[in-house]
């Protein structure tokens, strides 16, 4: 049987968003939900997409 994945959860550390593969911001092989998230938040940016906080 096989399974298709849709959503997985952002690759950063910190971050509690789930988030469908074909919106995600690919980095380096990973799935992030938004470009604050797929940079590290180099720039102390929160996350973008929702109130989880992460930064």
């Amino acid at each position: 049987m096989a399974v298709t994945i849709n959503q997985v959860k952002c690759a950063c550390g910190t971050c509690l968003c789930v988030i469908s593969i074909e919106d995600a911001v690919i980095k380096d092989d990973k799935a992030y939900c938004c470009e604050a998230c797929a940079n590290g938040h180099s720039n102390g940016e929160a996350c973008t997409q929702s109130v989880c906080g992460c930064a």
